[in-house]
C-alpha cells in the first residue's frame, strides 16, 4: 500500500509544490491532532484563511504518516478547497479519484466527482459540470451519504439557476437549509445556504424575503466571514430594485473591493452593471453610466466567460450606441450579445434535457418506453407488408433513411451555425516581414511583393470591410484593384495569401458572412423574398447567391431562414 500512495504523491507533487503556502515548522504535538478536530478547525467560519492553511498542511502530512488512501484524499480535497489558486483543482479532483476508487468509501469517490464539477460550474462549463455531478450521485446513492446528497442537489440547483429556472431550484435549496437549521456545527453551510436563497429570491422578485436572509446576514456575520461582501451587495442589488439608488451604491461601493480582493470578476462585473444602472435610472444619464456598462464587458472579454445575469448589460451598450448614432459599437455589442445568447441556448437544450432525465420528471422513462414499443410495433407491420411489397417496400426504407440522413445532415450544419458567433470579418494581422514577402503564384513562381505595397493593400481591405464595400453588386477584380490604387496580380496574391481564398470567394463570403448574420437578428429582413436578399447583399441573381451560400455553409438560404423562424417562434 505504501508504494501505491507514493506513486500517487509522485503524480501530483507539482500541484503540492506550486500551491503549497505554508513555510513554517509544525510541531509534534500538532500532528497529534484527530483528522475530525482538524477538518472542524478548517471549515470553522471564525478562523481566517492562514490558519485554515495552517491547519490543512496538518492533516496532509498526518495523512502521509498514516498512509491511508482516503485520509488522504481527503487532504488533497481540503487543499484543493482551501487554495486561491484554483488552477490545478483538475489534478488535485483526478488524484483523488485514482486513490479511492476502489475504495468503497462513505464519501470518496463522489467527493472528487464534486470538486470536478465544482470547477467546471465556477467556469460556467455547465455540460461537464452536470456530467461529474451525476456520477457523483451515483457512488452517493449507492453508499446513502445524505449529506452528499443534499450538496448535489444544491449543485443541481445552481446550474437550474444559470438556466434561468430560479423557481425550480429554491426547493433543492429549502431542503438543505431545513437540514442545517438543526446543525449548529455546520454554520458556514447554512450561510452559504442562505446566501444562495438570497439569490434565487432576488430573482423571482421577492426583494423583501431576499432582504430578511441578506440583513440576517449582515447583522450577525463579521466583516472578515468569506460570504459577507456578497451579502452586501445583494442589498445593494435590493435596494436598486426598490429604487433606492443611493442606498444601492452605498452598498455596492463597499463590496467591490472586498469582491476585488477574492479575485471574482463576473461578481464584480454586476456590480459595475448594478452601478450603471443606478446612473441610469437615477440621474437618467446615459453617458456616465457607459463607463460602467464597458468595464463589465471588458471582464466578460478577459475572462473569456458568459453570464446570463449581465445580459441586460449589452441591451444598454446598444441602446447607448444607437443613441450616439455608433454603428460600429451598436454592431461589436449586438454580436457580443448574439454570442452569449448561442452559448446558453446551446447549454439550455442539453442541460435542460439531462435535468429533466435525472430529476424533475422521471415519466419521461414511462413515455420513453411507450415510444419504443410504439416504433417496434409499427416496424412489424412494416415488415409484414415487406413480404408483400418487396421492391417497393425496398425502395421506399431507402428513400427514407436518405431524407432523415439529409435531415439529420441540416439540421447539425444549422445547429453548428448557431453556436458559433459571427463577427465582422477582420483584416489579418501583420505576418513578421523581412523587406520583400515572397508569395508564389498559380504556376509555382515566386513573386516578390514589397511590405509596404501589401500592408497598404491589407489596409485598404480593412477599411473596404469596415465600410461594407461588398454590398456593391458587380465587383470586379480589375476595377478593384484600380480603386485600391494597385495592380490585379498584386491584390490576386494579397487576398490568396492572407485570406486563404480567391478573389470571388473573398467577395462572396464576405456577403454571405453579413446576409447570415442580418437573417439572425433581423425579423424584417427574414420576410424578403430570397431574390430581395440576394440583391440586398451585392449579388445580381439568386442562382449566384443560393450557390455562394450553401458553399459556405451547406445550407440553402430558404432552409436556414426557416429554421430561424422556427427557432423565433419557441
Amino acid at each position: 500500500m505504501k508504494e501505491k500512495i507514493t506513486i500517487f504523491l509522485l503524480m501530483i507533487a507539482p500541484v503540492l509544490i506550486a500551491q503549497q503556502k505554508w513555510q513554517g515548522v509544525i510541531p509534534d504535538s500538532l500532528l497529534k491532532f484527530s483528522f475530525a478536530t482538524l477538518e472542524q478547525r478548517i471549515n470553522s467560519a471564525e478562523l481566517d484563511l492562514k490558519k485554515k492553511e495552517f491547519y490543512t498542511e496538518i492533516y496532509y502530512r498526518k495523512a502521509i504518516i498514516k498512509d491511508n488512501p482516503v485520509d488522504l484524499a481527503n487532504a488533497l480535497y481540503l487543499k484543493a478547497l482551501i487554495s486561491q489558486d484554483k488552477s490545478n483543482t483538475l489534478q488535485y479532483a483526478d488524484a483523488i479519484i485514482a486513490l479511492t476508487k476502489d475504495s468503497n468509501d462513505f464519501n470518496f469517490p463522489a467527493k472528487g466527482y464534486i470538486l470536478k464539477g465544482n470547477f467546471f460550474l465556477i467556469n460556467l462549463r455547465l455540460q461537464e459540470a452536470l456530467g461529474n455531478i451525476f456520477i457523483a450521485k451515483q457512488y452517493s446513492e449507492k453508499s446513502g451519504n445524505l449529506e452528499q446528497k443534499l450538496l448535489i442537489n444544491r449543485y443541481i440547483g445552481l446550474v437550474k439557476i444559470e438556466l434561468g429556472k430560479p423557481e425550480e431550484a429554491l426547493p433543492l435549496f429549502e431542503e438543505s437549509h431545513r437540514f442545517f437549521k438543526s446543525k449548529p456545527e455546520m454554520k458556514l453551510d447554512l450561510i452559504f445556504v442562505e446566501w444562495v436563497m438570497s439569490d434565487i429570491y432576488i430573482r423571482l422578485g421577492k426583494i423583501d424575503t431576499a432582504l430578511f436572509y441578506i440583513d440576517k446576514a449582515l447583522r450577525d456575520l463579521e466583516r472578515s466571514n468569506p460570504y459577507y461582501r456578497y451579502f452586501e451587495m445583494y442589498k445593494g442589488i435590493c435596494c436598486h430594485l426598490k429604487k433606492d439608488f443611493a442606498q444601492s451604491n452605498l452598498f455596492l461601493n463597499k463590496s467591490i473591493p472586498l469582491i476585488k480582493e477574492v479575485d471574482d470578476p463576473l461578481n464584480l462585473a454586476v456590480c459595475y452593471y448594478y452601478k450603471g444602472e443606478n446612473i441610469m435610472k437615477g440621474d437618467v444619464n446615459p453617458a456616465n453610466a457607459k463607463d460602467y456598462y464597458e468595464k463589465a464587458d471588458s471582464i466578460l472579454i478577459m475572462t473569456k466567460k458568459y453570464s446570463r445575469d449581465l445580459r441586460d448589460n449589452y441591451i444598454r451598450l446598444i441602446e447607448i450606441s444607437r443613441d450616439e448614432n455608433d454603428d460600429k459599437r451598436q454592431l461589436y455589442y449586438l454580436n457580443r450579445l448574439i454570442e452569449i445568447d448561442s452559448y446558453f441556448n446551446k447549454n439550455k437544450v442539453f442541460l435542460s434535457e439531462s435535468i429533466n432525465k435525472n430529476y424533475d420528471t422521471p415519466k419521461l422513462f414511462a413515455e420513453k418506453e411507450k415510444l419504443i414499443n410504439k416504433i417496434n410495433q409499427e416496424k412489424k407491420i412494416i415488415l409484414g407488408f415487406g413480404g408483400v411489397l418487396g421492391i417497393a417496400f425496398g425502395f421506399a426504407v431507402f428513400y427514407l433513411i436518405k431524407v432523415r440522413r439529409e435531415k439529420f445532415l441540416f439540421e447539425e450544419r444549422f445547429n453548428k451555425l448557431m453556436q458559433v458567433p459571427l463577427y465582422e470579418i477582420e483584416s489579418a494581422e501583420e505576418e513578421p516581414m523581412e523587406n520583400l514577402i515572397l508569395i508564389k503564384d498559380d504556376k509555382a513562381k515566386p513573386i516578390a511583393v514589397p511590405k509596404e505595397i501589401v500592408r497598404e493593400i491589407l489596409k485598404k481591405l480593412t477599411q473596404f470591410e469596415n465600410e461594407k464595400g461588398y454590398l456593391k453588386p458587380n465587383i470586379k477584380q480589375t476595377d478593384f484593384a484600380r480603386e485600391l490604387d494597385t495592380n490585379s496580380s498584386y491584390l490576386s496574391k494579397v487576398i490568396n495569401h492572407y485570406k486563404g481564398k480567391n478573389f470571388s470567394q473573398y467577395i462572396n463570403d464576405l456577403r454571405i458572412d453579413f446576409a447570415i448574420k442580418r437573417l439572425m437578428v433581423d425579423k424584417k429582413f427574414r420576410k424578403y423574398t430570397i431574390k430581395a436578399i440576394s440583391e440586398d447583399v451585392g449579388f445580381t441573381n439568386t442562382e449566384s447567391f443560393g450557390r455562394a451560400f450553401y458553399t459556405k455553409t451547406g445550407l440553402q438560404p430558404s432552409y436556414f431562414i426557416k429554421k430561424l423562424e422556427e427557432n423565433n417562434n419557441r
